[in-house]
């Protein structure tokens, strides 16, 4: 994700990566500790690089990790930016979730948001649906040209921002504490905003990233193989893994303004309530996030 509450990105937005670089990357990743930042999606590859997909049922298949890994990554995903800025406290939504569509609304967004919400609240147990016209929304999803994108957060394809409902909002509060993650207690509001111009896997891709990490925790990092919030963007949609995240983060177990170790002891019952399977799983140890300037020369490369 990416912080876009500082001069330059605290993280920087995710690139897609095409099958030869996705390969040298996976070989680097094979060689080095992997790791993390932000609230956003780096710029696609070349239009035309990626195919156009039909995008059938989701079917995706449960998170493999042990329960005691899957612990790990909630907290390392929870209590830092991908810039490294640590987060004191999490926040969250504490109550149903209205979503609203604004912009250049592309003539699939609805379609592809209905399913999405559809999968959060099945998955993910989430009391997530679309506001009702003219009503108040907790996230705003806002399609915005993609040169206007590039020319405010140039390394970003797609963003998130807490406390505006709209991108108007966003640049008059972009360099202050209002859209700051950091300072946030709970969430109220968030706007997320998509490229409207953009293929239709690249919004798809953007709408399930960013409205992931509206609900959740606001990190990614590079060794999540399973997740979207892993930098190198080999997965678009949300996985299964993700959902037992999002119900966990948002199960009525925690609560905003939990510290580390709060949430450190309230999870391992918690995901033996909602991931049984994963008190069989092998445990494995986790791998150590990756220097910061390692993932800068890996950005710079892509």
């Amino acid at each position: 994700m990416h912080d876009p509450s500082f001069p330059a990105p605290s993280g920087r937005p995710k690139r897609r990566l095409g099958p030869g670089l996705a390969g040298l990357a996976l070989a680097m990743l094979a060689a080095c500790a992997p790791v993390s930042e932000p609230a956003s999606r780096r710029a696609p590859a070349p239009e035309g690089a990626i195919p156009a997909q039909r995008f059938g049922p989701p079917d995706p298949p449960p998170p493999a990790r042990a329960n005691a890994r899957i612990a790990q990554d909630i907290l390392a995903l929870s209590f830092r930016m991908e810039s490294g800025r640590e987060i004191a406290r999490i926040s969250r939504f504490e109550g149903p979730v209205r979503v609203a569509l604004a912009g250049a609304v592309p003539g699939d967004a609805e379609r592809q948001l209905d399913r999405l919400l559809a999968r959060l609240r099945d998955e993910a147990g989430l009391d997530i649906a679309r506001a009702p016209r003219g009503d108040a929304a907790e996230i705003t999803v806002e399609y915005v040209p993609s040169e206007r994108l590039r020319r405010t957060v140039p390394a970003a394809s797609c963003f998130i921002v807490p406390r505006v409902a709209g991108w108007d909002a966003f640049l008059r509060n972009r360099r202050g504490a209002r859209t700051d993650w950091v300072t946030l207690e709970e969430r109220r509001r968030v706007a997320v905003f998509v490229p409207a111009d953009a293929a239709p896997q690249e919004r798809r891709d953007c709408l399930h990233e960013e409205l992931g990490q509206a609900l959740g925790p606001l990190n990614d990092i590079y060794r999540l193989s399973e997740s979207v919030f892993n930098d190198d963007n080999i997965h678009g949609a949300l996985t299964g893994f993700d959902m037992l995240v999002l119900r966990a983060y948002n199960s009525d177990a925690l609560a905003s303004g939990m510290t580390r170790a709060e949430l450190a002891a309230r999870l391992p019952a918690l995901l033996a309530q909602l991931n049984p399977r994963g008190e069989r799983a092998p445990e494995t140890r986790p791998r150590g996030g990756a220097p910061r300037a390692w993932i800068e020369a890996i950005e710079t490369a892509l």
